[in-house]
């Protein structure tokens, strides 16, 4: 009986009650939308970076409007970037919606994003070494 009464509370905990979904599938749910929609309108603003990315190499070399399409592009993946953010600040509320393997990447992901942002935005120098100083200097 007790074996009973657990598994009826782990489903309905799990699966919600007799034709209703459970909570943790609405939540779940609810992030893959929010997910789309954000993926949707961070390919928009990518498909206007590669337009200006073509722009700028059809652009000679010494043309005075390199500059200002090269603000606008980075304007554009800052936008990108915004999106991802903002997507995987969502999956971190949500954690459980994500395959095990993948929870653990999700702050670090947040981190690189937010530094990525700083950095195209001139805020911040990108964070972190990618030399070996045993290597030597130039």
């Amino acid at each position: 009986m007790l074996a009973l009464s657990i598994g009826a509370a782990w489903g309905t905990v799990h699966f919600g009650p007799i034709g209703k979904p459970s909570q943790a599938a609405v939540e779940c749910s609810n992030l893959q939308k929010f997910v789309a929609n954000e993926e949707l309108e961070g390919k928009a603003e990518w498909v206007e970076y590669r337009s200006l990315v073509d722009q700028f190499l059809a652009l000679s070399p010494t043309s005075d409007a390199r500059i200002p399409l090269i603000e606008e592009m980075a304007s554009k993946v800052i936008g990108v970037l915004g999106h991802d953010l903002l997507i995987y600040k969502e999956m971190e509320k949500f954690t459980g919606c994500l395959l095990q393997s993948k929870r653990s990447e999700i702050p670090g992901l947040i981190e690189e994003t937010e530094s990525a942002i700083a950095f195209l935005n001139g805020s911040t120098p990108l964070n972190g070494n990618f030399f070996d100083p045993e290597l030597g200097t130039c």
